[in-house]
């Protein structure tokens, strides 16, 4: 792959340089950070063991700058970090500089991951395999953290190597700061924007951690449906518990188990026997609907439903598990739903959360069941790509159970109008307090019975770009030189670090919008396709350079 802009024999030696690395370093370093566990979970005592292993990530990666280091003559990478406690997580960054100059160019990427699911495929054990992508086999890095955001780190540091190796002994930095910034809580909080609160935002940045090239993010709503537990029926069989299993709220579940019990022993072996036939009768919402599959087992006296999630299962597109895999959480949930409706199964506060997911959404994941509250798409998240819903986390305690809701928005589901012009995260906050309520309420006048309440949070406004800016055709310059082709543009459910920072635009280093297979984004058995992020990372080092030569650019 040539570049313009370096046709020196010392451009030529760079490009050696470039290309050396990724194929020497990039699976071996990667796959190191891979083996370390850098995920949070709701157990308290989780933070210290993320903390543990991102200081040896952080460790690990300022040896290779080290390394790396002794060969260079005036221009080393200088270790930077950015520590303070938070509320419940540690708000941290660290990295890498280039030069000191008052101009600052970043790149952005993180090394926290979310949950892996089950152990079955080996999360942290990094390896290589091939996989049919883009319609061809490609070599994939396969682990948790090697496509979001271990794999692209690793890029962005090699970028750096590249970008270091190449104006060594120059003055080509002399007035500009190039900044590598690793967030270490971007699942879940976002340490990048209490950093920039303090120190200031770059005057230029990729975050690399989405798709070529992401010109509006999606706002996000998390809200908590709950119905009291109530008594347990003191005749009949019901469902004593639903429970996906553990993980983030921007993951769709690996697995749900449900737990079927009662007094009649009778009609709990009827049910046993039964129910897998039952449940492939069973005709839901959409005839074409595909189910997850279902187990059937047993414990002491109760049936125990269990069905397992197959396709995507990033939050932000379960269009895309609806389309082409199967939701555990929405197929068990419909299918009990229509059992306790039946009489089949009794009444309780279980059965009634489960009625009300199935009236609200069904099988689908745009609001379609309730249009005039739910269901919105515009000029920038067009319809087929507007406000989605992925059921993803129902918990039973002994007081209640409790429905989560990944939301990702349309701009007609916040309370400020956009002015189709300018840039940035829109003011305000969004209009599902009163969506919700009002949906809460309709579900009571349809379907009498115990209430359901409700209550959400505004996790993220929209966030609209222009592709016309001068910053958008910089990148797209870059992206046309190092691709041959023009740059895509993406609207998507977000989100990244760069949302709310108009100085940074979300990149690379992945070519498509399709998280599930082969990827599989937030999923059981992620990988990375090798060849596609090694090109991000030359489209990377264009952009860089373009900075670089051109730095007194705003």
């Amino acid at each position: 792959m040539l570049f313009a802009g370096c046709g020196s024999s010392d451009g030529d030696d760079t490009r050696s340089y470039l290309e050396r690395t990724l194929a020497q370093r990039f699976v071996s370093e990667t796959s190191h950070l891979v083996t370390l566990q850098t995920f949070r979970t709701e157990d308290p005592q989780s933070e210290q063991l993320v903390v543990d292993n991102l200081a040896r990530s952080r460790d690990y990666l300022m040896g290779l700058a080290q390394e790396f280091n002794l060969g260079q003559r005036t221009l080393k990478l200088e270790p930077f970090e950015w520590r303070r406690a938070g509320p419940t997580q540690t708000q941290w960054v660290f990295g890498f500089r280039l030069g000191s100059g008052p101009k600052k160019v970043a790149i952005l990427a993180h090394l926290d991951t979310v949950p892996p699911g089950n152990a079955d495929w080996r999360p942290f054990e990094p390896r290589v395999e091939a996989r049919d992508y883009r319609g061809a086999a490609q070599p994939f890095l396969v682990g948790r953290g090697a496509a979001d955001d271990k794999g692209p780190a690793v890029l962005a540091l090699i970028v750096m190597r590249a970008l270091a190796n190449r104006y060594d002994g120059t003055n080509a930095l002399d007035g500009l700061t190039v900044e590598l910034i690793f967030d270490t809580s971007e699942e879940t909080d976002f340490s990048t924007a209490y950093y920039f609160q303090e120190v200031g935002v770059p005057d230029f940045g990729i975050v690399f951690d989405a798709v070529w090239t992401v010109r509006a993010e999606k706002g996000i709503e998390r809200p908590v449906f709950t119905v009291p537990l109530g008594a347990a029926p003191s005749n009949g069989i019901f469902v004593e518990a639903f429970n996906s299993a553990p993980g983030a709220t921007n993951q769709i579940p690996d697995t749900v188990t449900a737990r079927i019990n009662g007094n009649d022993e009778a009609a709990l072996d009827r049910l046993a026997a039964n129910v897998a036939d039952l449940y492939q009768q069973y005709g839901f919402d959409d005839p074409l609907y595909r189910r997850a599959p279902l187990e059937v087992s047993r414990d002491a006296k109760a049936v125990v439903l269990t069905t397992k999630v197959i396709g995507a299962q990033h939050g932000s597109v379960p269009d895309q598990n609806r389309a082409n895999g199967a939701s555990p959480v929405v197929s068990l949930a419909n299918f009990l739903a229509h059992l306790v409706d039946d009489a089949m199964l009794a009444p309780n506060g279980v059965g009634r959360m489960l009625q009300f997911m199935a009236w609200g959404w069904g099988t689908t994941v745009f609001g379609e069941k309730h249009p005039d509250l739910l269901e919105r798409h515009d000029q920038v998240f067009e319809q087929g790509n507007g406000t989605t819903y992925a059921l993803t986390r129902v918990t039973t305690s002994p007081q209640d159970v409790a429905l989560r809701i990944d939301i990702r928005y349309a701009l007609g589901h916040h309370g400020v109008a956009w002015d189709g012009k300018t840039e940035g995260q829109l003011p305000g906050t969004s209009v599902f307090p009163d969506a919700f309520e009002q949906l809460v309420n309709r579900f009571q006048q349809d379907r009498p019975g115990q209430a359901v309440t409700v209550a959400t949070v505004n996790g993220a406004s929209p966030d609209v770009r222009d592709p016309q800016s001068p910053r958008f055709q910089r990148i797209s310059g870059a992206y046309e030189r190092a691709v041959g082709a023009p740059m895509p543009l993406a609207a998507i459910g977000g989100g990244t670090d760069a949302k709310g920072q108009v100085n940074l635009v979300a990149a690379g280093p992945l070519f498509t919008l399709a998280f599930g297979p082969p990827i599989n984004y937030h999923g059981l058995n992620e990988g990375a396709p090798i060849e596609d992020l090694q090109l991000s990372a030359r489209i990377l080092y264009q952009i860089m350079l373009d900075e670089i030569a051109n730095k007194t650019t705003r």
